[in-house]
């Protein structure tokens, strides 16, 4: 039986239902969340999210800090995360992002994510 249930983010639907995820799907869900939300996008959690201004020094090294703390903070139940990130080397735009994690000890697989930056 799932531990973890929540909504499945973004938000969808099938047969009339609200689709839900479990377990790993739902941190995944949640991780992804908290990185595309803004902060005060969500009335009742004003600093809930990542803050894309920190894009403005282009420093990897901060930015990566950032999202970790933006991660670590909403998401419960993470052990060993990590957050590797770089601005593309194609120079379209994008900050490229690894993020590794563990799920109450047990390594789950790692999320390839682009930003717009």
């Amino acid at each position: 039986m799932a531990q973890l249930r929540g909504l499945a983010y973004p938000l969808q639907t099938f047969g009339g239902n609200l689709v839900t995820h479990a377990d790993t799907a739902c941190v995944e869900d949640q991780i992804i969340s908290v990185i595309e939300t803004r902060p005060l996008e969500r009335v009742m959690r004003g600093n809930y999210g990542f803050d894309p201004k920190i894009f403005d020094t282009l420093e990897p090294n901060a930015i990566n800090a950032r999202l970790y703390a933006a991660i670590s903070q909403e998401v419960e139940g993470l052990t060993a995360l990590e957050i590797e990130g770089n601005v593309t080397a194609a120079d379209d735009g994008l900050y490229a992002i690894k993020v590794k994690y563990a799920l109450n000890g047990v390594p789950q697989p790692t999320l390839n994510l682009s930003l717009n930056i």
